[in-house]
């Protein structure tokens, strides 16, 4: 039953993929249709729908020769794909997922995905310190599988990082070409920056595929929270700017009211271009390598073997958890890993080793003295029509800023807070979370239409997990082991960062708002509210990763320790190189969509240089 729900749950997807978003009725009719499929839909737990009368015994049939075989149209690999058929170069771009959907158009729905067949649906490993409240102690993954991948999914945040985190990248792999001067001309060419208001114009492109703009405010919070952060000594400006150091407006990727993923801006332009291959609903299972040169890639479709071959290069851009996968199922990876399944080791290198993410907590809410948005959702959608709030972003985002805890400006960020509107603080936090039953009762003392919250990021975990496989079959997912809090300094830099945030209830900005006080089972109990050993237990339960991974196919110069080179080529295999966050070697302090359109951007030259004779920015 299980495969044959999600083919028909990808039929419907499929027949709402090309609905005319001009046309209200239309829109409004497949956002309730996907509300009703997320509520329904109970989880992928493997990629067996893609093996439906599958005959093993069956040779692959030949697909075609191909100058560049890119595997993933997510958030890099379109952007790679579009740049390359710039020229005459012959592309096939595999997805594992189908088109995006018209309603991805709509920020604020990103997360209604992660309980559908669009989304892969992963889940960690069972967590000794993190993730505690959930069912079974196993955080969701969420991971985009569909056209533009997660940035389909995400709430649409543009933040790029420091300076420094780009020079500290160059430092680290020897290569200037990761510089943040090097670094900022592609940011500044993916961008077409809209808003005016505080704009670091100098640091900002007006000419790129990827719109950005600022939200209108939300009448009597917005300005609210941003006088809250000033009257802490935080200057309002552009974090996108010279220095991240402040807090401003959240910058948002939009066109008017349009998301503009990867799948906007770059996908579906070149779609219709003759040098370009789209096969989508298509799972690559091995990167075929021939005396250490990649050739060509296998896949499923519609439960038929595929191969096709690549004459220049395969390009992988299947993610952080994907890349890592077929790297590993094709012979890549660490040789006690692949020998535990197996797999015949082709190259040694500590693929899936080094996994990092930026670690979240919302557990600061007020009641405020307003009702906002207090919609159905046929009005918030009239009001999206009209380029208004709020469903231009995810989790009702409104302002971001960035602290170093030593204040020391000539480091990166240690820290995030994001401050989310009402629709975001909201009780839906303990379902999308898969919390058990009592702190699922605790989050319903929360009013969507009241209450705001804040995020609190942990820019640079000292802590890394790994990922590794489950079996040597591609139905089968990796395995994903987060290792969060096992260095229990990144428990006392979120500490301190919140003891930081808590003290904005003592400004003149927040002294009509309430603070709320959820119920923390376990915790509350045990440990006075507030105390240094309470927030550690707090944030063991309710803490989440930020869905930020990188560094599964980490760059360097040493094979010991990496496993592609600064221009992400794969040691030692000629004609493989990897696009995408797994080969991002340190945590930015960002989100991480327009670092990764920067890699793909910069790949794309690397390669054009390559094969044209052109000359490297």
């Amino acid at each position: 039953m299980f495969p044959i729900f999600t083919i028909c749950f990808l039929i419907a997807i499929s027949s709402i993929s090309f609905a005319n978003i001009s046309n209200f009725t239309e829109l409004y009719k497949d956002i309730e249709e996907l509300i009703n499929l997320t509520e329904t839909f109970h989880g992928l737990e493997n990629n067996n729908e893609y093996f439906v009368n599958f005959d093993s015994a069956k040779k692959p049939i030949d697909y075609g020769t191909f100058d560049f075989i890119i595997v993933g149209a997510g958030t890099a690999g379109g952007v790679v794909a579009n740049r390359l058929t710039e020229t005459n170069f012959k592309v096939l771009l595999i997805e594992a997922g189908p088109r995006d959907p018209d309603t991805v158009s709509v920020t604020a729905l990103g997360a209604y995905y992660y309980n559908t067949p669009l989304d892969w649906g992963y889940k960690t490993t069972v967590q000794d310190n993190f993730c505690l409240a959930t069912i079974d102690k196993r955080c969701i993954y969420p991971r985009g599988k569909m056209w533009g991948g997660t940035s389909s999914t995400t709430g649409g945040v543009y933040s790029r990082g420091s300076r420094w985190d780009y020079d500290d990248w160059a430092n680290l792999v020897g290569s200037n070409d990761w510089s943040y001067e090097k670094v900022l001309p592609y940011f500044k060419k993916a961008e077409k920056a809209f808003f005016k208001t505080g704009l670091d114009a100098s640091y900002h492109g007006f000419e790129g595929p990827q719109g950005v703009d600022l939200l209108e405010d939300t009448p009597g919070l917005t300005k609210t929270l941003l006088k809250a952060f000033e009257e802490k000594g935080v200057p309002e400006l552009d974090y996108n700017g010279k220095s991240p150091y402040g807090v401003g407006r959240t910058q948002i990727y939009l066109n008017r009211n349009i998301r503009t993923g990867t799948a906007y801006a770059y996908i579906t332009p070149a779609s219709n271009r003759t040098n370009l291959v789209i096969s989508d609903n298509s799972l690559v299972t091995k990167v075929n390598i021939v005396e250490n040169i990649a050739v060509g890639v296998e896949f499923i479709k519609n439960g038929t073997a595929y191969f096709a071959r690549a004459s220049k290069e395969v390009i992988l851009s299947a993610g952080s958890i994907n890349t890592p996968q077929i790297l590993m199922l094709s012979g890549i990876g660490p040789s006690q890993e692949l020998k535990k399944h197996g797999i015949e080791v082709i190259k040694n290198l500590p693929v899936g080793q080094n996994l990092q993410d930026h670690v979240g907590c919302t557990a600061i809410y007020f009641r405020t003295n307003h009702t906002y948005y207090n919609l159905t959702l046929k009005q918030a959608l009239e009001l999206w029509y009209e380029n208004k709030r709020p469903l231009k972003a995810g989790w009702g985002s409104q302002i971001l800023s960035f602290i170093n805890l030593k204040n020391d400006k000539f480091k990166p960020p240690d820290v995030e807070f994001i401050g989310i509107g009402p629709n975001g603080a909201s009780s839906e936090i303990a379902k999308l979370n898969r919390y058990n039953q009592n702190y699922t009762a605790a989050y319903k003392i929360l009013n969507q239409y009241t209450d705001l919250a804040f995020t609190v990021i942990l820019l640079h975990p000292e802590s890394k997990g790994e990922l590794t496989l489950q079996s040597n079959d591609p139905r089968d997912f990796p395995l994903i082991n987060l290792n969060v809090f096992a260095v229990e300094k990144d428990l006392e830099i979120l500490y301190q960062s919140i003891k930081w945030l808590l003290d904005i209830q003592n400004t003149n900005a927040f002294n009509h708002f309430e603070r709320l006080h959820l119920l923390m089972p376990g915790c509350d109990e045990n440990f006075k509210t507030d105390s240094r050993e309470w927030w550690y237990c707090v944030l063991r339960h309710i803490a989440s990763p930020d869905y930020h991974p990188i560094s599964t196919a980490i760059m360097g110069r040493d094979p010991s320790n990496s496993v592609t080179d600064p221009e992400l080529k794969v040691h030692g295999i000629r004609g493989l190189r990897i696009v995408d966050a797994s080969v991002v070697p340190i945590t930015i302090s960002g989100h991480l969509v327009a670092p990764v359109v920067m890699v793909a951007d910069k790949a794309a030259d690397f390669i054009k240089a390559e094969y044209n004779g052109l000359q490297k920015n």
